[in-house]
């Protein structure tokens, strides 16, 4: 993502947002015109979302385009409730293009996705968080593998899904076949022998099908490394791509080739990073090597999406069990519950290095109410965060991306007053 400059002068500048102003009342696509860079230098700290604003822009001035947001992260990304309340907060204003790429199979045994439901036999899976793991790996941050059958299937448990589904694999030396299954229609039969690479094959939507199979039929090793589930209507996708335990350290395994390919096809608006819990409960962590590691991911990261807004999602609040000779241990008034003392630099070290890099950073830890917040929480009847003070409740987690939402659509309003919309109240 690159932060938009301007080199107007003062008087410039003045002079613009008076023509905006006065143009105002030719309606909202009265100010094509006005570049976007410009239009930046008046969006003040929202300037690094203006490519998420400008593609929620074209959807509201009647373009059927479709708005992939892609989040990546720890286990607050893996769960799919912050990221679900997302999901439908912008699909109700911009409309539902589907529920976007997911991981292949089931990642893990809290997998619970919304919109969808995954069952799988015969399949292994290959974390790319295991060091002992060998590659390659795309975003979703693992592979289910097979030497033999096997099937997953991927039902939509809402109206219209599951639509068109793409099955990302991997193209293989000695691949064996996979067999893609909908009902109404022969099955689809697809070699994975090939030059070692990702490839692609497409379910496309049937009337009357619900479910997708996928099937290894056993003639040779299996690599599925995702699938993506699309309605084909105009609006916003919202994919939760989460690893249970990650830091961002966790980017570094995956294979740039392969994650570059998948980034320019699923050309994303924004892409959420959504890592530090970890990182801050962890005493090794350096902060300053710890800053400038970051800031290196988020580098490459905008690289290989140049169109792309990114929002850092600091770690939230946060207290773990006292432990002997914690010094921070009791520090929010509990003698039982301390602030980890890495938290806060990670959190410090997001912010810099995201403002550094022309990111957009938003503080979950102050939307939750600013330091001890967790513990208080925790205490809330019903609580909002869960006994562990390290993860939220479902509410809590709805609540805090509630939160976001309105923050994101706090800037995106100005963006459309100064494209000369009428102002509308932030849903």
């Amino acid at each position: 993502m690159i932060l938009f400059r301007t080199l107007m002068t003062t008087c410039r500048a003045h002079m613009l947002l008076g023509m905006i102003i006065l143009n105002g009342c030719a309606g909202p696509l009265g100010h094509q015109a006005v570049p976007d860079s410009e239009i930046a230098a008046h969006l003040g700290t929202s300037a690094p979302l203006l490519p998420l604003f400008a593609a929620l822009w074209r959807r509201e001035s009647g373009e059927s385009n479709i708005i992939p947001i892609l989040q990546i992260g720890d286990s607050h990304t893996a769960s799919d409730v912050f990221s679900g309340r997302l999901r439908e907060l912008f699909q109700a204003r911009f409309g539902d293009a589907g529920r976007g790429l997911l991981p292949p199979g089931i990642p893990h045994r809290y997998y619970r996705p919304a919109r969808v439901e995954v069952a799988m036999q015969g399949w292994t899976t290959i974390p790319s968080a295991d060091i002992h793991a060998s590659g390659p790996f795309g975003l979703a941050g693992l592979r289910q593998h097979t030497d033999g059958p096997a099937i997953m299937t991927l039902s939509g448990t809402a109206a219209g899904e599951p639509g068109t589904v793409e099955v990302e694999f991997l193209r293989q030396p000695g691949g064996g076949t996979i067999s893609l299954e909908q009902d109404n229609v022969p099955p689809i039969s697809i070699s994975t022998d090939g030059q070692l690479g990702a490839a692609r094959a497409v379910a496309p939507s049937v009337a009357g099908t619900t479910a997708v199979r996928v099937r290894a039929i056993g003639d040779g090793p299996v690599d599925v490394l995702g699938w993506t589930v699309m309605r084909g209507t105009p609006g916003v996708t919202y994919s939760n791509l989460g690893t249970i335990g990650a830091s961002v350290t966790l980017l570094d395994r995956w294979d740039a080739t392969i994650v570059r390919a998948e980034l320019a096809r699923l050309s994303p608006a924004l892409i959420v990073f959504a890592f530090g819990t970890n990182e801050g409960f962890r005493d090794t962590t350096d902060p300053e090597s710890y800053g400038a590691r970051f800031a290196e991911r988020l580098r490459l990261t905008q690289a290989a999406a140049p169109g792309a807004a990114v929002l850092v999602v600091g770690p939230p609040d946060g207290a773990r069990h006292r432990r002997k000779g914690d010094v921070e241990s009791g520090d929010c008034g509990d003698p039982n519950w301390g602030t980890p003392p890495r938290l806060a630099s990670v959190r410090a070290k997001q912010r810099a290095a995201a403002q550094r890099e022309g990111a957009f950073f938003w503080d979950w830890q102050a939307a939750m109410g600013g330091a001890c917040s967790m513990l208080r929480w925790a205490s809330f009847s019903p609580p909002l965060a869960a006994p562990d003070h390290v993860h939220l409740l479902a509410s809590g987690y709805r609540q805090s991306a509630e939160s976001l939402f309105g923050t994101i659509m706090e800037g995106y309003e100005r963006y459309r007053t100064l494209r000369g919309a009428p102002a509308r109240p932030i849903s």
